[in-house]
């Protein structure tokens, strides 16, 4: 079991919460789980010999000692424990927080909002493995407070890749992508620092962050005549919390963006945890307007009969079906998979990674309906889109020209 060997207590005054985490933590397999109703009493189970633990898992606002205070009885004791904070907190809020905790070298794994879940929980029991077996952490990983320190700076932010119709060669679309300005090592690409967000517990915060900030950017791209919506990769870990989708809806209305104009991205696994409650959430979102892309399509294992309950709008075909569409069997294959599914689903399909005018007319020809990749533009940042967007589509019409005559069309 994956907590197996492991003892935690659990800090929190409501009842309820408490009980919930302990029975989430003993189904992981913890060896015992202590719990506490504020901060005087959990250090009082860690200074009890019969009572061992090594990771403490605590709310921050409590009556009595509040998380604050026991972060601190922590530090200046130099208890050897591992900590993690639950919170329903501010995001940056909570950033201040965790340094805070770390300011008194408290061993901090994370912050996890609120409602706990294993998928938030076991990334940071991972990271007390590593703490306790001596190992280094891996070349790309990054410490809790250059990550807070960068998001109290504004550090991380969504660059837009193109899409563009494969009829009219026009920008229908940007897609967001993750990048972090970086204050040492520049800009990141997100592959390289989302496993670090991942496992700090800051998946979800991160998941508001980056769609709040992408919603801004459509909201001022329209608002300067380019008829274009945007693109969003959601990054929840849970969709179990039916509250989810009238969230999203209020974000995006406090933005003054209609949610025609937005595509919400979704993994798989988005309706595979807790199937009722997250096609509910999915209904949800379809009914006030705005479009769900299954994101990256042939990436993992497919489970079409999931995919025909949730009423998506695009599907959005991975790299490895689009590169080389032209040359490899198995590519070919795949696509035609994909664009059987559409078909029947009636999808618009989005072919990525395209980087040669050969796939692309390929693509075109087998009826995809919007194409993205480098081939047609890297991702670019915010204030850069405008510009790159106009000079494109006043030359779409003269690139679609040259295309006919090359293939002779």
């Amino acid at each position: 079991m994956p907590c197996s060997e492991l003892r935690f207590l659990v800090v929190e005054d409501h009842e309820f919460q408490r009980a919930a985490m302990q029975r989430l933590l003993l189904s992981l397999g913890a060896e015992a789980v202590h719990v506490a109703e504020d901060g005087h009493t959990a250090l009082r189970v860690l200074t009890d010999p019969d009572r061992p633990v090594d990771i403490v898992i605590s709310d921050l606002s409590m009556p009595g000692m509040d998380g604050m205070e026991l972060v601190r009885h922590l530090g200046e004791s130099g208890s050897k424990v591992s900590l993690i904070l639950a919170s329903a907190l501010d995001p940056a809020l909570l950033s201040s927080i965790a340094n805070m905790a770390l300011a008194y070298k408290v061993r901090l794994l994370g912050v996890m909002g609120k409602p706990a879940s294993a998928a938030k929980i076991m990334p940071m029991v991972e990271a007390h493995r590593i703490g306790i077996s001596g190992r280094p952490e891996a070349e790309d990983s990054f410490p809790l407070e250059t990550i807070a320190a960068s998001w109290a700076n504004n550090d991380f932010e969504p660059w837009f890749e193109p899409l563009v119709d494969f009829q009219t060669r026009k920008v229908c679309g940007l897609h967001a992508v993750p990048r972090w300005r970086h204050p040492e090592r520049g800009l990141l690409d997100d592959h390289v620092f989302l496993p670090s967000i991942q496992a700090r517990g800051l998946m979800e915060d991160f998941a508001w962050l980056m769609l709040q900030k992408s919603v801004a950017r459509c909201r001022h791209w329209r608002a300067r005549g380019l008829e274009a919506f945007v693109s969003v990769p959601l990054l929840f870990e849970s969709w179990a919390d039916v509250t989810l989708a009238n969230r999203v809806r209020q974000s995006i209305r406090q933005a003054d963006v209609e949610p025609r104009h937005v595509v919400l991205g979704l993994p798989e696994p988005a309706v595979d945890t807790d199937a009722a409650r997250s096609l509910e959430n999915l209904a949800r979102l379809r009914v006030d307007g705005f479009g769900l892309a299954l994101d990256n399509f042939g990436g993992g294992p497919l489970q079409v009969d999931r995919l025909a309950l949730v009423a998506f709008t695009h599907l959005r075909v991975g790299p490895q079906f689009v590169r080389n569409v032209d040359r490899d069997d198995t590519a070919r294959a795949g696509l035609a998979v994909a664009l059987d599914l559409a078909a029947q689903l009636r999808l618009n399909v989005v072919a990525t990674g395209i980087e040669r005018d050969d796939e692309w007319l390929l693509l075109r020809d087998w009826g995809c309906n919007v194409g993205q990749g480098p081939g047609i533009s890297p991702a670019l940042p915010g204030d850069a889109l405008l510009e790159w967007t106009r000079k494109w589509n006043s030359t779409a019409f003269l690139a679609l020209d040259r295309h006919r005559e090359r293939f002779g069309e």
